[in-house]
């Protein structure tokens, strides 16, 4: 079984720079919320139309890819440090709050081009290893739960209580741009309709069984995609 990390969690400046930096060792474009002195290389992407002045660490580009699918899209991450329960729960608040956004109208920029967000990501320190929560290293996820995948305990029902989560605040958000007012607010301020695509949501981590590869976990079928490199 593998073991516990042992290391001592990084503050949350650290946590962006070694996720950050093993994503692009993988492979895929990192864009920072703002210019990163400490890696210059990394693009800056930006957030217009938001009432609250949060927004994701990480906006990352590559392809996903299952069976015979496979596309370039932008993921944006929230990175939290992952040794506390709290970190988790706060990190999954962040998720549906730049999903709940994006849904009524924040858009997102890179060189002042816009771009499309395909899906909202949870992410910590310990994604690298696989897993979301630090004590998860001590289980074995093929023991943990069975299914056409593997994956640690917390990270598989955080997954899914993200998915979950997200098609309640689909459906509140159609049944509320269907009342005359609030499309009324939507057109006046150059936002988007019921009709906009909405994005995914779920969890970034190494495949746990394929330790060379990154897997989303995101609330489409087949739900388990493959983040590459274009």
């Amino acid at each position: 079984m593998p073991r516990s990390k042992k290391e001592k969690c990084p503050p949350e400046a650290e946590v962006k720079l070694a996720v950050g930096d093993w994503l692009s060792k993988q492979g895929l474009k990192v864009f920072d919320e703002r210019e990163n002195t400490k890696r210059p290389q990394w693009g800056i992407f930006k957030i217009r139309n938001i009432e609250r002045g949060k927004r994701p660490d990480l906006l990352v580009q590559g392809n996903i890819t299952a069976a015979q699918v496979s596309r370039a899209v932008y993921v944006a991450v929230e990175l939290k440090r992952g040794c506390k329960h709290q970190d988790i729960l706060d990190g999954f608040d962040a998720v549906l709050e730049y999903f709940t956004d994006y849904i009524w109208g924040a858009e997102y920029s890179i060189n002042g081009k816009s771009i499309e967000i395909t899906a909202f990501v949870l992410a910590t320190f310990f994604s690298q290893y696989g897993y979301l929560f630090k004590e998860e290293g001590k289980f074995d996820p093929r023991g943990i739960v069975r299914g056409p995948w593997d994956a640690y305990p917390m990270t598989f029902t955080i997954a899914r209580l993200l998915w979950r989560q997200k098609d309640n605040l689909l459906k509140r958000f159609r049944s509320l741009s269907g009342i005359p007012k609030i499309e009324r607010k939507l057109s006046k301020q150059k936002r988007v309709s019921s009709v906009r695509v909405a994005p995914e949501v779920g969890v970034l981590i190494q495949d746990p069984t394929h330790k060379e590869k990154i897997r989303l976990m995101l609330s489409k079928n087949p739900y388990h995609w493959r983040f590459e490199g274009i």
